[in-house]
């Protein structure tokens, strides 16, 4: 008995090394590759804000500036939305933000608050250069924080232009969970990367019409196995309660342009989304919802549609 009781000690022994052997060999090949690969299929500049690397794309020419804010654990924010900049581009300057811990840009561990965030937006067009009044053109998460923006800063914002964006009071009725810390872990470990590559890949319909091309749909993959679960995607998790609490009952500034495109109320979406969305607008006149069929990523399979009412809307609102 003692005999088998050793051998099947030094088999878990065993078990245990090799698996941490994997565990370190995966740890260090990811690592490695990031660093590879970030250098290599670089897009847009880099550029400096509170001592870390942020990654930014401008585009375009025109009086006006678009600032596209991405929606939160959106791998590569710049790739994401290439497809409606490169439309938008044709009429306007347009500036895809990829904030810390998205894309090319470094992470970091300071609070993810809406104060925090909207200072880094700032902060970022300075370094870019370009001055405001700025359209703001957010999707999901950034909603909150285009929405503090303009009610702090009302002479740097002359619109917002949201992509089914977020609303202070969704909160109110689901409180999302926290995310645990440790989940980082899978990320460092390069554990997202081996299932991101070893496992069938799933279509979750970004190119279902075909806007991105080969290079662009791998950059993503690869951006995926960057920044899932970083620290500063799962703090920005953890902060969506305290950030739209911040701004609950709120409505648009009277004199703010608003479009909202929304994703239709269809069998599996959350019937309360256009009414929460509704709720916000203080001027019926200027302040308008759109809905489009799709996903929640609209930008995914209606850049045409988007750009195409966001140049109208801009022309007849945006003075």
């Amino acid at each position: 008995m003692k005999k088998i009781l050793k051998i099947t000690g030094k088999v878990l022994r065993g078990i245990l090394l090799t698996l941490i052997g994997l565990i370190v060999i995966s740890a260090i090949t990811h690592n490695i590759l990031k660093s590879i690969e970030k250098s290599k299929y670089k897009m847009g500049q880099t550029i400096t804000v509170d001592g870390k690397k942020m990654q930014a794309y401008v585009t375009g020419q025109g009086d006006k500036t678009i600032v596209l804010l991405s929606g939160l654990g959106t791998a590569s924010p710049i790739i994401d939305f290439m497809p409606l900049a490169d439309r938008l581009s044709e009429d306007y300057k347009v500036v895809i933000l990829e904030g810390f811990g998205y894309g090319f840009s470094d992470t970091t561990k300071e609070t993810r608050s809406n104060e925090n965030i909207v200072n880094e937006i700032r902060t970022a067009l300075k370094e870019l250069q370009i001055g405001g009044p700025y359209i703001l053109m957010p999707h999901s998460i950034s909603g909150i924080y285009s929405l503090y923006y303009a009610m702090n800063y009302p002479d740097e914002v002359e619109a917002i232009i949201g992509i089914d964006e977020s609303v202070p009071n969704q909160t109110k009725i689901n409180k999302d969970p926290d995310m645990s810390s440790a989940l980082t872990l899978l990320n460092n470990f390069g554990i997202i990367r081996d299932i991101t590559y070893l496992l069938p890949s799933v279509d979750d319909g970004m190119n279902q019409n075909n806007y991105y091309t080969e290079e662009q749909l791998e950059i993503n993959k690869m951006a995926t196995a960057w920044n899932s679960v970083n620290v500063s995607v799962i703090n920005e998790f953890n902060m969506v309660n305290t950030n739209t609490k911040e701004l609950y009952d709120v409505k648009y500034p009277y004199d703010l342009p608003v479009l909202s495109f929304l994703v239709e109320d269809t069998e599996g979406n959350d019937p309360e989304w256009i009414p929460l969305h509704e709720e916000l607008i203080s001027n019926t006149e200027m302040q308008k919802i759109e809905i489009l069929s799709g996903s929640h990523y609209l930008h995914w399979t209606n850049a045409d549609k988007i750009a195409d009412m966001t140049k109208e809307y801009i022309t007849e609102y945006v003075k």
